[in-house]
This record gives structure tokens, C-alpha cells and sequence, in this order.
């Protein structure tokens, strides 16, 4: 315990050193508070960057490091109404062998008619296997055992506006996972939970819908935000499995002070249904790829999740902001599960400092408690 304190704090101290808090310096016109930042305006006035290191830990990877850069740029000058393009990376190691390199690129063009997502990561990771379908209790901690997980990952998306804020478009997504046990011990229990080890690889098409009228890309203050994508797997896409998964959320944003952004009311509904020979690596998996926090990665898994968030966000000082946020959601394997499976909540506070004063680009802090979980998480931008 006292070893796994000293290492958070060293990484807190590194944090804060990398990052020069713009009430103590003034790097910029624009009170950006990161090093690079001058150098690239007088480069490009069009052109933000900012880089976050910060420490992350869960209880599934334990105690991390994360490193994030980000470009924020307008594709084309003359566009009014799109929001920023960013381009974006992840470099993330811990101390027990795990790393993770990771890049995606946002562009929005065309007077906001035009969307377009792609993203690429690869990396081997050592997490923990709790295995599949347990959700009628809440999961003991130490009930699980440790696997490595390879994965390449790569995604393309376009959308196009119908009307409105409306989107429709499609995303292909490829990734290859290298799944084992780290001794036969923990292979033997992975092969019983039914997930086979070794190498698989997945490919998908995914027609959706966006629905998308806010304000600001990074810190919303007024208007919704949502997703409904159909996953098709299948081995004529070159898969292993064949598979259909329906994905979706919505997310709203509200002022709650007259004619001030200071305090925001955000609240988010998510869920997810699977049918058919589902590969154990795109099930619903609580507080992963979800936006919820306070769980570890691959705790209760099953083919079905619903969840929903309310999170209120107070603009405190000038560049500093805090939020507080609780939720609820549940895993479970069909509609006539769900009364037998546990109620997950979670609650927690967060810091947020504005990095891009002119892009409203912040990066956050968050701490996140849960039942007999918890999550350190940093990132940046709004969660959801």
C-alpha cells in the first residue's frame, strides 16, 4: 500500500511539473498553458497544441502512465461552422510491463456537413479475466486471474448531415487480439469461462446515425449529442465470428445559471444488445468503452448493458473547473435477465484545467468510487 502511494505521488508531482498552470505564467495571448503552444502560434495562428501527461490507474492494470497530445486546428478558415479538427495521440505504459501507442484523427469540414474519424492503436496489455456473465452479485476484487491481451485496432468512419443535426454515414473497424493466459493456471480458467486464447481477428461494417446540435465539441453547455450504430460481424468481412451488435447513447447539456456557462447540468443514457457468436472482446463490458466510471475493465461482462449519468460541471476560478458525478447502470445476458442482475453504482468528483482558453480544450482529472471499486482517470475534454 505505502509502495503504490509513493507511486502515485511521484506521478502527480510529474503532472503538474509538465504542466505550467497558467495562472503562474502566461505562456500565450489566449492563456494556453503549455510549452509548445508559443512556438506553434507564431507558426500558424490556426493551429493549438497541447500536451497532458497525468496518471491513470484501476484496479484491472493497476497504477499507469499516460501521455496525451492534441492538435486542434480548422480545416479551412472560411468555415464558420464547423467545429475544430484535432489530431490526437496516446502513449500509455505501467509498472508491470502493460504499453499502449494509440493515434486518431477528427476531421469536420464542409460548413459542418462533413464528419470523418479514423483511428489506429496497438499495444500488449496485462489485465485481469473475471470472466463472463457474472452479474447477478457484485464481483470480489481478488476473484480473477491475470491475462495478456496483444490488440491492434484500426477504425474509418464518414458521416454526411441530412438535416439538420442529423448524420448518417458508415464506420469500418479491423482489430486483432492475442489473447492468453499468463500460466496455464490462468489459461485453464479462461478456456471454462467459453473464451478461446490465441490470436483473432475481428472486422466490422457499422451503418449509424448521429445526432448532434451543441455548442462546443469539447465542453458543452446546451444541446444533445447521440449515437445508434448497428455492428455487423461476420466472416465475409474476413472475421472469425458472425455477430450483430446495436450500440447507442444520448447525451444532454443544459445551463442552469441565466445567461452564464459557469454551471452546466450533463446527464448520458447509454446501451448495448449483441446476438450471435459475440467474441468475448466486443460484449458490453461495464466501465469500458462505455463512459462509466469507477469500475474495472473486464469485471462484469455480458451481451447486454444499459446505463445512465448525471454529472454537474461549475466553471470555479478562471481556468479551473469542478465537477461532481454519480451514476447507476447494469450487465446482463437478455431483457428477461435483467431483473436477476446487480445494480452498479458509482459516484465521484473531478478537476478540469482549461489548457486552450480559445478552443475551450481542458484536461481532467477524475476520481471515481463504486461497489468495492474505484478509478483514477485522466483525459481530456469532457467525458461524455
Amino acid at each position: 500500500m505505502f509502495q503504490s502511494s509513493r507511486k502515485l505521488l511521484f506521478l502527480m508531482v510529474l503532472w503538474m511539473v509538465f504542466i505550467k498552470v497558467n495562472g503562474q505564467q502566461k505562456i500565450i495571448e489566449g492563456d494556453s498553458i503549455v510549452i509548445v503552444e508559443a512556438v506553434l502560434k507564431k507558426m500558424n495562428t490556426n493551429l493549438n497544441f497541447v500536451i497532458v501527461p497525468g496518471p491513470v490507474y484501476n484496479s484491472a492494470t493497476n497504477l499507469g502512465f499516460a501521455i496525451l497530445p492534441m492538435f486542434t486546428y480548422n480545416v479551412s478558415r472560411k468555415d464558420s461552422l464547423s467545429p475544430p479538427s484535432s489530431t490526437s495521440a496516446l502513449l500509455y505504459m505501467n509498472f508491470y510491463g502493460s504499453w499502449f501507442i494509440a493515434a486518431q484523427q477528427n476531421l469536420y469540414f464542409g460548413q459542418n456537413k462533413w464528419r470523418m474519424i479514423s483511428s489506429i492503436g496497438y499495444g500488449d496489455l496485462r489485465t485481469k479475466f473475471f470472466g463472463i456473465a457474472r452479474d447477478t452479485a457484485v464481483v470480489r476484487n481478488n476473484d480473477y486471474v491475470f491475462v495478456n491481451q496483444k490488440t491492434f485496432i484500426f477504425t474509418l468512419s464518414g458521416y454526411r448531415k441530412i438535416y439538420s443535426g442529423l448524420y448518417g454515414g458508415l464506420e469500418y473497424s479491423y482489430f486483432n487480439i492475442n489473447l492468453r493466459g499468463v500460466d496455464s493456471t490462468a489459461s485453464s480458467a479462461v478456456n471454462k469461462a467459453g473464451v478461446d486464447t490465441g490470436t483473432h481477428s475481428e472486422s466490422q461494417l457499422i451503418p449509424g446515425f448521429v445526432w448532434d446540435n451543441r455548442d462546443d465539441i469539447f465542453w458543452s453547455s446546451r444541446g444533445f449529442y447521440s449515437h445508434l450504430n448497428f455492428h455487423f460481424g461476420s466472416h465475409w468481412l474476413l472475421g472469425d465470428h458472425d455477430y450483430f451488435l446495436i450500440s447507442g447513447f444520448v447525451s444532454g447539456y443544459h445551463k442552469l445559471l441565466p445567461h452564464s456557462k459557469k454551471l452546466i447540468l450533463a446527464w448520458r443514457f447509454f446501451m448495448q444488445g449483441s446476438w450471435g457468436d459475440v467474441p468475448y472482446y466486443q460484449l458490453a463490458n461495464f466501465g469500458s468503452g462505455d463512459g462509466f466510471r469507477g469500475y474495472t475493465h473486464g469485471k462484469y461482462v455480458n451481451h447486454s448493458e444499459v446505463n445512465a449519468q448525471l454529472e454537474i460541471r461549475y466553471d470555479l476560478w478562471k481556468f479551473i473547473s469542478i465537477t461532481g458525478f454519480l451514476g447507476s447502470g447494469k450487465i446482463f445476458g437478455q431483457i428477461s435477465d435483467f431483473g436477476q442482475s446487480v445494480w452498479l453504482h458509482s459516484g465521484g468528483v473531478g478537476l478540469y484545467l482549461t489548457v486552450i482558453r480559445s478552443r475551450n480544450v481542458r484536461v481532467g482529472l477524475n476520481l471515481a468510487i463504486s461497489r468495492h471499486d474505484y478509478g483514477l482517470y485522466v483525459g481530456l475534454n469532457q467525458p461524455f
